[in-house]
């Protein structure tokens, strides 16, 4: 019984914890601001946060938005098509995929297989279209499997 309410009772303050970091979070720059000035109590030092923050705090969307305005003619003409990129993959491994599309922007595992999801643009469907939103190559057992895109 009494391993019982030790559980409960460790459950019930894990809740708390996440409840009252829920209430925590912030929701815009504002809120940040106000909250660094109530802890530091310096303007200065809290513009300087705000400033390296503000990159933290774009959603993924807006980061995306701002890496296609950034990317040149010369870089969209140069981005791999999404079916040469398809035919190319399977079957290789890490090291081919890395020299031939770069390094991951994040590695998921699940089970047996592993998931390289490129969110910058790296391909399109054809020389005129936008670029893909994401590549997702799947490995299983250190070879490609698969590559799934997202449309634009």
């Amino acid at each position: 019984m009494g391993g019982f309410v030790n559980r409960s009772l460790i459950l019930m303050l894990m809740f708390v914890a996440v409840s009252c970091a829920r209430t925590l979070e912030v929701k815009n720059q504002e809120n940040l601001f106000e909250n660094c000035m109530k802890t530091f109590q310096d303007e200065m030092k809290c513009r300087d946060f705000m400033s390296k923050s503000a990159k933290d705090m774009q959603s993924e969307e807006e980061k995306r938005e701002e890496a296609l305005a950034q990317l040149t003619e010369e870089q969209l003409a140069g981005m791999k098509l999404r079916q040469e990129i398809k035919d190319t993959l399977p079957g290789k491994n890490g090291n081919f995929v890395r020299g031939y599309i770069g390094d991951p922007d994040e590695i998921k595992r699940g089970g047996d297989r592993e998931y390289w999801v490129y969110k910058r643009p790296i391909s399109k469907f054809s020389g005129d279209s936008p670029p893909d939103k994401e590549i997702t190559v799947i490995f299983r057992r250190y070879f490609v499997e698969k590559v799934d895109y997202k449309k634009p």
